[in-house]
């Protein structure tokens, strides 16, 4: 199945640098598996946990990475984009700008936080710190792991009105349970979800694979709830 301009908006492709691909041998394969189900770009996003290391020490080892990934690429190869999956802790707020982290030329940043957070006001206020103090806007990573946002929709609300967009990640609305399946077409449908993206890892248990996920939109909510989150995508690579 192939996805009209689709973009990938997640991922944990860049060699050696996280939990995601072991070598550069498995990175290009990963972005020919995307490729070949039409995606033009490909937004990197290797976790970044800012008490485990700095800002400065992560973005020299994505950088480089980056490039060594870069020049294995074909001329043909989807766009490769620069981001992080940005963990959210207090250590964040040590520097002067975080510039690096956003996606791209942007002032858009994927923002991951505990499975087990309860968004409370502690963490509206440091998402809004984000946006206010940095000038940055968050995207809140793969929100159906977080069961107070599935859970309570006028929360997810809150977060939307202050100005986070959401990020979904598309095996969940085939692989993941019949309850949240509804809740996240329902999210859908009603203009909650912004982006979707893989979150691949490898090339097996957590594979580059859109197609299961989008079949399940198209069939739920017709063809049209694709095209606007391809739309909404392009945000991110201008």
């Amino acid at each position: 199945m192939r996805i009209n301009n689709l973009i990938e908006t997640h991922c944990h492709i860049l060699p050696c640098i996280d939990d995601g691909s072991d070598s550069v041998n498995t990175s290009l394969k990963m972005i020919h598996r995307l490729k070949s189900q039409g995606a033009k770009a490909i937004i990197l996003t290797p976790h970044y946990y800012s008490d485990a290391i700095s800002y400065q020490d992560f973005t020299a080892k994505r950088d480089n990475a980056f490039k060594i990934l870069s020049e294995a690429l074909s001329a043909d190869d989807p766009k490769l984009i620069l981001g992080a999956e940005v963990y959210m802790s207090s250590y964040l707020f040590n520097y002067e700008n975080l510039d690096k982290l956003c996606i791209g030329n942007t002032r858009y940043v994927l923002i991951e936080h505990s499975f087990s957070n309860d968004f409370s006001r502690k963490t509206f206020d440091k998402l809004m710190n984000i946006n206010y103090d940095y000038n940055i806007t968050p995207i809140l990573a793969h929100i159906e792991r977080y069961g107070a946002l599935m859970g309570d929709e006028d929360l997810l609300d809150s977060y939307i009105a202050a100005g986070c967009l959401t990020q979904v990640n598309i095996s969940s609305f085939a692989s993941s349970h019949r309850s949240v399946r509804k809740k996240l077409l329902k999210y859908l449908e009603h203009g909650k979800i912004d982006f979707i993206g893989s979150d691949c890892h490898n090339l097996d248990s957590r594979a580059p694979d859109y197609e299961d996920g989008i079949k399940m939109i198209e069939k739920k909510l017709g063809h049209s709830a694709v095209e606007r989150l391809i739309s909404n995508s392009q945000i991110l690579i201008k």
